[in-house]
């Protein structure tokens, strides 16, 4: 009988008030001439060097850790709850004590964190659920390491996790003779999986998609009883992240990792501790405000172009970008821009970020971005409906978009909407950052995912930036 009045709940409902929900307010300060920026930590670097230290009979130390995002922080949390213990260190390299209340969380001065590994192996089964928070490299690597237990683990993540695809490494862990249960199509979220251990198998994986299941699948060799055959099928993207998994793979004493057999080995690095590069990817948003403030951006460090993933992109194209690279400072060019066609097969995490500066810059075509579609949110439509936020007008194709360059910002009507995709955050946060009204963002907390420093660098400038409760009505 319920079935005849129970409806979906929304903060807004027809004929009724709804719900406050929590957004970010953002006052901004057109009057900007310099800014300071330093680069967080690369997740893709971290995340991985830390699955390979677990699986170390070694301690491992992880330097430049500060301001660290929380989808490497979730990757961490979940390690120690398969058996990993870490140590905080600070400038000194002497160990933080633990605070109070935040075991789940680094402690806030460190600097460095160092990694007991337990060993090819050591894993122990969770007694709770695995929780990847937002990041789906994360995740998709403890399922391949939770897969090697006999008992049942449960993986989980946060809404845009749950809305997301991992068919293609289900399948290959099922074809290794993992079990494998969750929801309908549409619940893909939690996952329960339970070995046998994982045997000798040919098994198939599509690559065509995404680079996580490959990398997934290289980082838990360690743990393996023997060797397995992977048969990579499909265009591969994101080949730069392949390499990177790869390249540590390597470095850490494997054989031959990506060449058709997986074969265990046991992960020692030397000398035993790690310099994790700054995250290139979020250099975009440093370029992205030099260009709407027309200021001056001081840069900490500039990612060197071995650790930049394909994001070198941005370097290789600042003048067409209207951004030039003095050392560590980006200046604004004031010259008038021409179009320019850009390929993000090995980069589409800057497509929301890179199309905001060819729609205020000369135009242009972005390409080679279709598996844009499977991260967050789509992110090739969800930036054409971002970008129609703030008045600028763009084309979504199957591969990208296409953007008529010298156009203005507007200021937006409404609450923007940035469909729980951090790089949507962070570009909207640097496009209200410049306007003179007040903006209104949905999800005040999304920059934490990956650049913990951004709404504190932001008010260091005199932008008034904080979090509020807004009524939808």
């Amino acid at each position: 009988m319920a079935k005849r009045w129970v409806t979906r709940w929304g903060p807004t409902q027809s004929g009724e008030k709804g719900s406050f929900v929590e957004v970010l307010a953002i006052q901004g300060n057109s009057s900007i001439e310099a800014m300071a920026w330093e680069l967080p930590p690369s997740k893709s670097h971290a995340i991985r060097m830390l699955a390979l230290a677990a699986q170390s009979p070694q301690s491992t130390v992880l330097h430049n850790m500060a301001f660290a995002g929380q989808d490497v922080v979730s990757m961490r949390r979940c390690l120690g709850q398969l058996g990993v213990s870490f140590d905080d260190l600070d400038a000194s390299g002497d160990v933080l004590p633990p605070v109070a209340n935040r075991d789940d969380q680094p402690h806030e001065d460190s600097l460095s964190w160092r990694v007991h590994g337990v060993g090819p192996g050591g894993l122990q089964p969770p007694t709770t659920v695995l929780h990847a928070g937002n990041s789906g490299t994360a995740l998709r690597i403890l399922m391949a390491l939770a897969a090697q237990f006999s008992v049942p683990v449960m993986l989980d993540g946060d809404a845009s996790l749950r809305s997301r695809s991992y068919t293609n490494l289900l399948s290959s862990l099922q074809e290794a003779g993992v079990n494998v249960s969750y929801g309908t199509e549409h619940e893909r979220l939690p996952v329960l999986l339970q070995g046998p251990k994982i045997a000798h198998a040919n098994v198939t994986l599509d690559v065509s998609s995404s680079s996580q299941p490959s990398t997934a699948w290289y980082l838990a060799t360690p743990s393996l009883q023997t060797a397995i055959r992977l048969n990579e099928q499909g265009q591969a993207v994101s080949r730069r992240h392949s390499e990177l998994t790869r390249m540590l793979c390597l470095a850490s004493g494997a054989s031959s990792v990506g060449e058709g057999e997986l074969v265990p080995w046991v992960p020692n690095f030397s000398p035993s501790s790690l310099e994790v590069p700054p995250d290139c990817s979020m250099l975009a948003f440093a370029f992205l405000a030099a260009r709407v403030h027309g200021c001056q951006v001081a840069l900490a460090q500039l990612p060197r172009e071995e650790d930049a993933l394909g994001h070198e992109l941005l370097l290789e194209h600042a003048s067409s970008l209207g951004v030039r690279v003095e050392g560590n400072l980006l200046v604004p060019l004031n010259t008038s821009l021409q179009e320019v066609e850009l390929d993000l097969r090995d980069a589409n995490d800057l497509i929301t970020p890179l199309a905001t500066l060819l729609a205020l810059g000369g135009g242009g075509t972005i390409t080679g971005a279709a598996h844009a579609a499977h991260k967050e949110t789509n992110r090739i439509s969800g930036t054409e409906r971002f970008l129609a936020q703030f008045g600028l007008q763009s084309q979504a194709t199957p591969e990208g978009l296409v953007l008529p360059g010298g156009q203005r910002l507007e200021a937006p009507q409404g609450v923007v909407e940035t469909y729980g995709d951090h790089r949507m955050q962070l570009t909207a946060l640097v496009l209200a950052s410049s306007l003179t009204s007040t903006t209104l963002l949905t999800g005040p907390t999304l920059h934490r995912i990956a650049d913990p420093q951004a709404v504190e660098r932001w008010q260091a400038c005199g932008v008034g930036v904080e979090s509020r409760l807004h009524a939808t009505w």
